[in-house]
């Protein structure tokens, strides 16, 4: 356990047990609804729930909050809007649970935001980036992970932090979150460093070959390429940029994770030019990652612990420290109010503090990238890091 969890844990152990509960709040429990795709194409992104329920479990083994347990009831979504509606609904009505922590898919989230708001039930986001799901605001809705408007400026940011970096082209896919984080870089580029795009190339999804996009890029000479693609054809073009000898820095985004990529493109020389974002403070492999690892696969043996594992247990700190400051006597007034009261939350697991207000529920405001280095993931702010 790191040293903060393990702090946090003694302070509540110290508090004594409840005064007062509402649904999903007995004497002794506290029921919490987890979902995401746990099955089919978008499970990678699933594994999010097994670092949240770690942590969760975690403090339960050290005596739980007030003197309560928690309870997960989790729920597959297979990132499928019409069974996260179904799923939500199940743990609401009849698990009748305290607050949701859950949400890999953005169109999942936003299939049933609404309906949680007029529960005024809390809505703690696993791991859908969104920059959309927190805007327009809604009073029960946490984002305590980088936001996709937050990942593309710093993809952009980290592009201008090499020396003499002047030319960026970007590639994305054309559907709509392709075209809007493209939008956002490109704003974002233009107004802080006065500069346009050499190249917007486009590619779709479920493309096998990156060859037209990469000799198109190579034609437009860029510093850097951004690109704003899923992780299947992320290692399309990083697979393909080494075939065609394009040396140039390829900066990927949140939900491209780098061991995946290196497990799909096979080939460590074509990983030596590739970074991607990353919102955790230990790189991935390091000694600094192993307690969270260890918290992982101490509650699921079976389960591969990667990038993606990590993701959700931020948001689980943040929900501890909520509930904690919310104080026996919970609601979910209350725990709203608790959960508009983090400001500058540091988990140790993610590499940009928590901060949220009674008017910002985007809790996270930055990030790093990784890379790897000698064969060893580093993580890295800005291009001098390097």
């Amino acid at each position: 356990m790191t040293k903060s969890l393990f702090a946090l844990v003694l302070a509540m152990m110290a508090l004594v047990g409840p005064a007062h509960a509402e649904q999903g709040v007995s004497s002794d429990t506290i029921k919490i609804g987890v979902f995401a795709p746990l099955t089919g194409s978008a499970s990678i992104f699933g594994r999010a729930a097994y670092g949240a329920e770690a942590v969760y479990r975690e403090v339960n083994e050290q005596g739980g909050i007030h003197g309560r347990k928690i309870e997960v009831i989790r729920e597959d979504d297979a990132c499928d809007p019409a069974r996260a509606i179904s799923a939500v609904r199940k743990m609401t009505s009849q698990e009748h649970v305290f607050l949701i922590h859950g949400g890999v898919c953005s169109g999942t989230v936003m299939a049933v935001r609404d309906d949680l708001e007029r529960q005024n039930v809390p809505f703690v986001i696993l791991g859908a980036a969104s920059a959309g799901i927190v805007d327009p605001f809604k009073k029960n809705l946490f984002q305590p992970i980088p936001n996709s408007d937050v990942v593309a400026v710093q993809m952009a940011d980290f592009a201008m932090s090499k020396p003499g970096a002047k030319k960026i082209a970007i590639i994305s896919h054309t559907d709509e979150w392709g075209k809007t984080n493209s939008e956002v870089a490109t704003k974002h580029l233009k107004e802080k460093y006065g500069i346009d795009l050499v190249a917007n190339v486009a590619i779709e999804r479920g493309s096998a070959d990156a060859t037209p996009q990469v000799l198109q890029l190579r034609q437009s000479k860029p510093d850097a390429v951004l690109a704003m693609l899923y992780p299947a054809e992320t290692a399309i073009l990083v697979r393909d940029a080494h075939k065609y000898a394009m040396k140039t820095p390829i900066i990927g985004n949140f939900g491209v994770s780098l061991e995946d990529t290196r497990d799909r493109v096979r080939n460590m020389d074509a990983m030596k030019n590739f970074y991607t974002f990353y919102a955790y403070t230990p790189a991935l492999g390091s000694p600094e990652i192993e307690p969270w690892t260890r918290m992982i696969t101490k509650y699921f043996p079976d389960h591969r612990a990667d990038n993606f594992s990590y993701e959700g247990m931020g948001g689980s700190l943040a929900v501890i420290e909520a509930l904690r400051r919310a104080g026996p006597d919970l609601t979910r007034d209350k725990f709203i109010a608790a959960m508009e009261s983090i400001e500058n939350f540091e988990t140790e697991i993610l590499n940009s503090p928590i901060t949220f207000s009674a008017t910002d529920h985007a809790g996270v405001k930055g990030g790093a990238m990784t890379t790897y280095r000698d064969g060893k993931a580093v993580v890295l702010r800005t291009w001098d890091e390097r």
